[in-house]
C-alpha cells in the first residue's frame, strides 16, 4: 500500500528491522513488538500495524522512534534510500 509517496508495506519491513537491530544492541535480540510499542509511547497494536503497513505512524511516533534509536528518518521514509539505516544504538 502506498500513501503520499511512501510504500506502507516497505515502511513496516524498514521498523521491524529497526526493531530488531535495536533488541540487539541493548541485549534484548528478542526484543517483540509489544514491548518496543512500550518504549515507544504507543500500543502493541497501533505498532504491529505500522510493523504490517496496514497504517501509517504519525510523527509524533516517528519522533519518538528517532530519539529512541537515533535512526535516520530519511532513511525510514525515503524509498528511494539504499536499504541500510544509518544508526541505530
Amino acid at each position: 500500500m502506498r500513501r503520499d509517496g511512501i510504500d506502507l508495506l516497505v515502511l513496516g519491513e524498514r521498523l521491524a528491522r529497526v526493531r530488531r537491530s535495536y533488541g540487539a544492541s541493548i541485549d534484548l535480540p528478542n526484543l517483540g513488538r509489544a514491548a518496543f510499542a512500550g518504549l515507544l509511547g504507543v500500543s502493541a497494536a497501533a505498532y504491529g500495524a505500522y510493523e504490517r503497513g496496514e497504517r501509517e505512524p504519525p510523527v509524533e511516533f516517528l519522533v519518538a522512534l528517532r530519539n529512541l534509536t537515533r535512526i535516520s528518518l530519511d532513511w525510514l521514509l525515503d524509498m528511494n534510500q539504499p536499504d541500510t539505516p544509518n544508526s541505530v544504538e
